[in-house]
């Protein structure tokens, strides 16, 4: 008679490793480029360097265009001029659209509002992509978003 087969702590030790090495996987390849394009974009903003905020955006049309273009220094002047000050990124939902994925970067003003930095790959990586027109007063980079949850 054959003794039945009992998983092994060498089977079990096996298991996590492989699980946890596909969860690293997952967020070192997903997660964490769209959250660094958003710490990339305030560390700029907080910097005041033009160059340094070109470099961090895009801009769209509108949510639903997935055309993005380069922005003009007038844009990005403006964006720099209306001031700036660090929120916090709390969650991060993908939404996938005809030609790119976007990554709502859900972030929480200082004085509570919780709206969406939006980052999508570009030519030469991540970047927070910037409405062409301003949905919120005040903070021309964000994006309405409805809090669920």
């Amino acid at each position: 008679m054959k003794s039945p087969v009992r998983p092994t702590v060498a089977c079990f030790i096996g298991f996590l490793v492989a699980a946890s090495t596909a969860l690293g996987y997952h967020y070192v390849y997903v997660h964490a480029p769209p959250l660094e394009a958003g710490e990339a974009f305030m560390a700029a903003m907080e910097s005041g360097d033009p160059a340094r905020v070109a470099r961090a955006v895009v801009v769209s049309a509108g949510p639903g265009v997935d055309d993005l273009r380069e922005a003009t220094p007038q844009e990005v002047r403006r964006l720099i001029d209306a001031g700036f000050e660090r929120g916090r990124i709390l969650d991060q939902r993908k939404r996938e659209g005809r030609t790119r994925s976007y990554h709502y970067l859900v972030y929480r003003e200082p004085d509570g509002q919780v709206y969406a930095l939006v980052a999508t790959r570009h030519t030469d990586g991540y970047r927070v992509v910037i409405p062409e027109d301003p949905m919120s007063e005040g903070r021309l980079y964000l994006w309405d978003y409805t809090w669920t949850g």
